[in-house]
């Protein structure tokens, strides 16, 4: 019996041209608000961590969203043609040894990538057992997310593939790692500074209603660390005399008598 071909979704709808107006469209005021927005639920969970090296992704120019780490070693990756970070290199493909970084960040690397599967096994094969990884991307079930589809599809900052975070959860688990947690955040629409004021009391509501449907999102997971079980000593215990003892005295009258 010959199987009906599977409709097979391409992950490849992003483009080099699409992450370059994503990120110019960060540079604007409504992307300067999401940025903000994205530091101050980055900041508080990066202030209690702890480690040695620490490694931002970006899918265009650094950002400089490690700032708030403790880790003294830090270092930044983007794709090439862009600035602002240390090394680049091609994100499917990173120059870091395996499991040599203890903390790392994926700045809208999910939403603008290309091979996401790839980028997400070569990130998580660089993370140390019990390091972490924290993922920031937009969720598909905000008012950003919903309004995309009607309005602004078109528009550079809102052209990526948006992510569940419950869809990252899983190729997390696959990958051995276990999700601790997510924050959201930036509930208002993206907008200039007059329009967001206009819209003020939306982020809000949002806080309050829909808390974990922010249009950014900041999912946490910890690589799985292998826990070695000591079996029991086992006591080396003497073993008993299988020799019966006989009295001397008894023993020598026994003699006589034979």
């Amino acid at each position: 019996m010959q199987l009906p071909p599977l409709n097979r979704i391409s992950y490849n709808a992003s483009s080099p041209e699409l992450g370059r107006n994503f990120d110019n469209w960060l540079d604007s005021e409504p992307g300067q608000a999401l940025l903000a927005a994205e530091r101050a639920m980055l900041g508080e969970w990066l202030r209690s961590q702890a480690g040695q090296r620490a490694v931002a992704l970006y899918s265009g120019s650094g950002r400089d969203m490690l700032a708030e780490s403790p880790l003294p070693w830090q270092t930044s990756i983007s794709t090439e043609g862009f600035g602002g970070t240390r090394v680049r290199a091609r994100l499917e493909l990173l120059p870091l040894a395996k499991a040599s970084v203890d903390l790392l960040l994926l700045h809208h690397v999910m939403d603008f990538s290309h091979d996401p599967h790839q980028v997400l096994r070569e990130a998580t094969r660089s993370i140390a057992p019990g390091g972490k990884v924290a993922i920031i991307g937009f969720h598909p079930i905000s008012l950003m997310g919903l309004a995309r589809w009607f309005f602004w599809r078109k528009r550079p900052g809102w052209s990526g593939r948006f992510y569940r975070p419950t869809r990252l959860t899983d190729w997390l688990q696959v990958l051995g790692f276990e999700v601790d947690g997510m924050a959201s955040g930036f509930y208002t629409m993206p907008l200039s500074d007059r329009g967001r004021e206009r819209l003020g009391l939306l982020e809000w509501l949002g806080s309050l209603l829909w808390p974990r449907h922010g249009n950014a999102y900041l999912l946490v997971a910890r690589k799985r660390a292998g826990m070695a079980k000591l079996l029991p000593s086992r006591q080396h215990k003497v073993p008993r005399n299988t020799v019966v003892p006989v009295p001397v005295a008894r023993w020598g009258q026994q003699n006589k008598e034979s």
